[in-house]
């Protein structure tokens, strides 16, 4: 069984701030991520760049989405859920039990205890980010490769006050968990292999569900149709290997489900507008 595609694509960038508190710059790429810490308690801030993450919240999921901040507890030995397989974002992790009373938050007027309290009491809480909290977010990643410790803690300290700033309304697209397992399930197994053509009609007979109802999961999960969302993988997938590898451009083609080295060419074309060998000499 093939599983590369399940691999992320750049470790998580994690940095500690103080016992007990770390701030880490994720760029992942893969469907599924172990939790970056195994603290008995994980509250996690998510100021989320692009992609999509799935929050378990009750009978439900909250999708948290590009230009949107989250806080929630990571539930125990559960890994996260990205849908669409790409996720970057500015994560905040911090243990309430073990920030300890002469922490940088304590000092600054953060009680982390009555923070956890007020955003999660209802579950997970979400929300747009306002222009303040984007900017401190684009302006720390820009600064990734050389931030003191101290900048960075100052930064994860105007960030929380900016979140409490706003408005105590939460705001994010919710999914029955039924769905989006359904659709976690159906994403591993296509990206395990791409090689193979798994029609919609397939795994909705699979899953017990219509094809249109399978693609409306998907629609929603995803935030892509399911046709669409693949072909992008596909061709991402080849772009990689066409990057990093001598093969040759029909062996990529069927390794990504193209039986035909012509219309993979075209279709790579229309996604990148370049050829698999254009593209393959400009990377280089």
């Amino acid at each position: 069984m093939k599983t590369d595609n399940l691999i992320p694509a750049a470790p998580l960038d994690r940095r500690e701030l103080a016992p007990g508190v770390q701030l880490c710059f994720t760029r992942l790429d893969a469907p599924l991520c172990p939790p970056p810490l195994d603290w008995p308690r994980l509250l996690v801030f998510d100021f989320c760049r692009s992609g999509r993450r799935a929050i378990p919240d009750g009978a439900q999921y909250a999708i948290v989405t590009e230009g949107h901040a989250a806080v929630s507890f990571a539930v125990p030995g559960a890994d996260f859920y990205l849908p669409g397989s790409q996720y970057e974002a500015l994560q905040l992790f911090i243990d309430p039990d073990a920030v300890q009373a002469d922490s940088f938050l304590t000092l600054m007027g953060l009680e982390i205890g009555g923070i956890a309290d007020y955003f999660c009491r209802g579950g997970v809480h979400c929300c747009p980010m306002s222009d303040a909290i984007t900017a401190i977010v684009d302006e720390v990643w820009d600064d990734a490769a050389y931030a003191a410790p101290g900048e960075l803690r100052y930064a994860a300290v105007r960030l929380l006050y900016e979140l409490l700033r706003l408005p105590d309304e939460a705001d994010t697209a919710r999914c029955p968990a039924r769905q989006v397992e359904c659709v976690r399930k159906a994403e591993t197994l296509v990206l395990q292999d791409l090689s193979v053509r798994r029609p919609a009609r397939e795994l909705a007979d699979h899953f017990g569900l219509s094809e249109s109802g399978f693609k409306l999961y998907c629609q929603n999960v995803l935030g892509e149709g399911y046709l669409a969302y693949f072909r992008r993988r596909r061709l991402e997938r080849a772009a990689e290997l066409l990057r990093t590898t001598p093969q040759r451009v029909q062996d990529i083609a069927a390794r990504v489900g193209y039986e035909s080295q012509g219309r993979f060419a075209q279709a790579f074309y229309d996604q990148f507008r370049l050829t698999p060998l254009e593209y393959r000499r400009l990377s280089k």
